[in-house]
């Protein structure tokens, strides 16, 4: 319980302050096709210099989406909005812009006037504040103009420019300009000492201004509402650590004007406006794909693990590596690299490979050591992989040369799994290790056991004779059919291989992720498997204890050996009619309890403990692709719950991680538009082609907190997630195919750093991005409204909306009152405030 008395102060700003407004889709008829229209309205437009083309009060312009933004020499905005088709106007729905953005326009529609916003920057009476606009961040574009008959109106060769900067408008404050597809930023820069309470914006041509519940700005004309979305703030301190601080709309609707009002916050640190935290590509000119993503527990460092076609040496950061060149001449080789925490600074990267296929698909921090080690693919043969000669197995366990018609292997050889230690500073490969057999061999997962040290690398194998290394005195030492899981144990320098498992039956049976049991050290795999039935072993006495759907049907499972694989413990399928695949698993850190991550065509017989879930049904039809998460107690005897993700077109989940300070469930992987819970997320709009994805559940499953798409026009899948020990901020990694500057949140504000690779390399690159943990376009505290900025004394104020959860329908809750107030809040129906005075 908490009672709270004199809500109203000011604040005096002594450190740099950053405020971004954004206005947002206006109403265009001419718009294109709503997929193309989602492509482009995330391209940056450049700004272009009056050079004679326009009207001589014009000093720059850009042409968005949503029309026509002229930038005057007197630094005030005009936004020039196109009529709409007159049929549209008359129409029951000619409000909605959704409507407008979606239907194609026939050549020569009669259309209503157009409609002209302007923006200029006042005084708190009102008066215009006069600025000069210059360019700002030149373009290598350039363009030409070559309208109408008069020649000396035609301009060619014309700069272009990424921002104007409209210098400080008001004293200590900064105002640039920066366009996108359906966007123009404000950017404010409030220097130490100032007052952003001085930053007010009149809005002519508005019929009526207003705030709505979502925090934008509404801009009501006759040709349909105009919306500015919600501005967000953050701080960050010297390490990259960020806290959300609340910033909403001032709006003084008299005047037609409008402001910020701002929480309380630390006046020696930054403050920023950012909804997407930070993003970096990482790649070269080949293709580069991130499998995997670790944080280092003592630095806060981010790695990366993947896969690069960047040839030679020239994959971003690796000059300084343990191996600084690529081995493999055209075939792709494994990379790691390591960026500090707010993704600023690529720190090093270093190659990993010989001279044929090498692929990183898992990384792990050592607790004890801080030594980093990556496990993954390899064909390369005898003993050519790095560091592979003092490890426990220093050749390729397979053929060399040629496959054999049917066998699963590249021309150059069989697989063979590797794992291969680094130094924290990647300068140095301490060690590596083979394993496999004549078959081959695929590494998919790795973990450190906390207690021991001991490395653990998972997979599947289709090594039987000779059988797979370490097999012998295993939990299960036979192989029972083509393809069977597998768990190694090794030591922590990796010369010895103490233990090996296999895990299967007669079917086709994959590992795809591994845990460690924080209080038991119990080893927990999951994957998936065709064998049928009863089959596998270990599933009698486990939560599901027969494959869900009829023979030859994919089914989800989960595995729990001892630390020493000598005893499988006990085992779960998961899965019902449809191919239900799992490819990630987590432990929770307080209750332990077991959760798995994947993807499920299950949808006419829904998948098992999905009632009560956050979504209890698949979201499209019969067949479509589902996110699904469950939820295990430790023993794996029973399932607590489960929830599907997805909508219409589908999502897949490839990674899956517990929030250590909130217990919360987050999932990543990759949507095709349909994704729920994205409404007031980081990125709340589809980029396009595929987009990666982030979800947010509660530990219990039954409800889904925040969803938010990441990804630009192109492809883009998160492979990897992990969640900061310390901040708790979120990151993912995968790749995308965006191009330029496009992936969110690679661009930085004035004065601040932007994302380490902040373009892109070409084709493929991979990407690491970091969130909030709220994953949310703004962050919003319970009743946060003390010591606001810019609100008038005496006046009745209103906190955001405060959301109910774990109730079915609820909606948001609200506080409010005049100075002098008090409010409580309690648990309990027995709070002691006297909220009368």
């Amino acid at each position: 319980m908490k009672c709270v008395h004199n809500l109203f102060g000011s604040v005096v700003v002594s450190s740099t302050l950053v405020l971004v407004s954004l206005s947002a889709n206006p109403a265009h008829a001419n718009a294109p096709d709503a997929a193309t229209l989602g492509k482009l309205s995330k391209a940056t437009v450049p700004f272009v210099p009056n050079a004679g083309q326009w009207d001589e009060r014009a000093a720059f312009a850009a042409q968005t989406l949503a029309g026509t933004v002229f930038v005057t020499k007197k630094g005030e905005l005009i936004y020039s909005l196109p009529g709409i088709p007159i049929a549209d106007a008359l129409s029951p729905d000619a409000a909605s812009p959704l409507n407008r953005f979606t239907k194609r326009p026939a050549a020569h529609v009669e259309r209503t006037p157009g409609w002209v916003l302007s923006e200029s920057f006042v005084d708190r009476h009102g008066k215009v504040l006069p600025s000069s606009a210059h360019g700002y961040r030149p373009q290598s574009a350039k363009v030409s103009y070559f309208i109408g008959p008069d020649e000396t109106k035609h301009q060619r060769g014309l700069n272009t420019y990424e921002r104007v900067n409209l210098g400080n408008v008001y004293p200590g404050i900064n105002v640039q300009l920066r366009a996108t597809g359906n966007n123009i930023e404000k950017i404010f820069t409030v220097a130490p000492e100032q007052n952003p309470a001085q930053i007010h914006v009149k809005l002519s041509g508005a019929t009526k201004l207003e705030v709505n519940a979502e925090g934008e700005l509404i801009a009501h004309t006759d040709n349909g509402p105009v919306a500015y979305t919600a501005p967000i703030a953050f701080q960050e301190d010297a390490q990259g650590n960020k806290q959300s601080i609340a910033v909403h709309y001032a709006l003084n609707a008299a005047q037609n004007s409008y402001g910020f009002t701002l929480a309380e916050y630390d006046q020696n640190r930054p403050l920023i406006i950012d909804p997407l935290i930070k993003s970096s590509y990482l790649g070269a000119g080949g293709d580069d794909y991130a499998n995997a993503v670790a944080i280092h527990p003592v630095t806060g460092d981010v790695y990366v693990a993947g896969l690069t076609y960047s040839n030679g040496n020239i994959f971003p950061g690796a000059g300084g590596g343990a191996q600084s060149s690529g081995g493999g001449g055209f075939k792709p080789d494994a990379f790691i690299s390591r960026f500090n925490a707010d993704l600023t600074t690529l720190i090093n990267s270093s190659y990993l490979g010989a001279s044929r296929y090498d692929n990183a698909t898992a990384l792990a921090i050592h607790p004890t050591t801080g030594d980093v080690y990556v496990a993954g693919i390899t064909t390369s043969s005898t003993n050519t992989f790095p560091g592979a000669g003092g490890g426990a197995q220093r050749s390729n366990g397979g053929t060399v040369g040629p496959c054999a018609e049917g066998e699963m292997c590249t021309n150059d050889g069989s697989y063979d799994a590797f794992v291969s230690r680094f130094s924290a500073d990647l300068a140095t490969l301490i060690n590596s290790s083979y394993l496999g057999a004549e078959g081959s061999d695929f590494g998919t997962a790795l973990a450190i056991h906390p207690a021991t040290g001991d490395v653990y690398v998972a997979g599947f194998t289709t090594s039987s004779n000779p059988a797979f290394p370490g097999v012998s005195g295993g939990a299960q030492s036979l192989s029972h059919g083509n393809e069977e899981a597998f768990v190694s144990r090794f030591s922590s320098d990796l010369t010895q291989l103490i233990q090996s498992s296999y895990f299967g039956a007669a079917g086709e049976d994959r590992a795809t992720a591994l845990a460690i049991h924080p209080a038991t050290g119990h080893v927990y795999i999951v994957g998936y498997s065709t064998s049928s039935s009863t089959a596998l072993p270990g599933v009698s006495g486990g939560a599901q204890g027969s494959n869900g759907g009829p023979t030859g049907t994919t089914d989800a499972f989960v595995a729990r050996f001892s630390a020493d694989l000598t005893m499988l413990v006990q085992s779960s399928y998961f899965g019902a009619a449809g191919d239900d695949y799992a490819n990630a698993l987590a432990i929770h850190p307080a209750n332990g309890d077991v959760y798995i991550a994947g993807y499920s065509t299950s949808s006419s017989t829904p998948l098992p403990g999905v009632s009560g879930g956050a979504q209890s049904s698949n979201g499209g039809p019969t067949g479509t692709k589902d996110v699904f998460v469950a939820r295990f107690n430790a023993d794996l005897g029973t399932l607590i719950q489960a929830s599907y993700l997805g909508g219409v077109f589908g999502e897949v989940a490839f990674a899956l991680a517990i929030h250590p300070n909130t217990g919360e469930v987050y999932v990543a992987g990759a949507s095709s538009g349909t994704l729920p819970g994205v409404r007031g997320g980081a990125q709340s709009s589809f980029g396009g082609g595929d987009d990666a994805f982030i979800s947010r559940f509660s530990a219990d499953l039954s409800v889904l907190i925040q969803s938010s798409y990441l990804g630009a026009v192109e492809d883009d899948v998160a492979n990897a997630l992990a969640i900061h020990p310390v901040n708790g901020h979120v990151y993912v990694a995968g790749f995308t195919r965006a191009t330029g500057n496009t992936f969110p949140g690679v661009n930085a504000f004035p004065g601040l750093p932007g994302g380490a690779q902040d373009y892109s390399g070409g084709g493929y690159d991979a990407f690491v991005s970091r969130v909030s943990a709220d994953l949310s376009s703004t962050t919003i505290e319970p009743f946060a409204f003390a010591s606001q900025t810019n609100v008038p004394l005496a006046a009745v104020r209103t906190s955001k909306p405060t959301p109910i959860t774990g109730i079915v329908g609820a909606v948001g809750i609200y506080v409010y009152g005049a100075a002098g107030s008090s409010y409580c809040i309690s648990s309990a129906n027995n709070c002691a405030c006297d909220i009368s005075t």
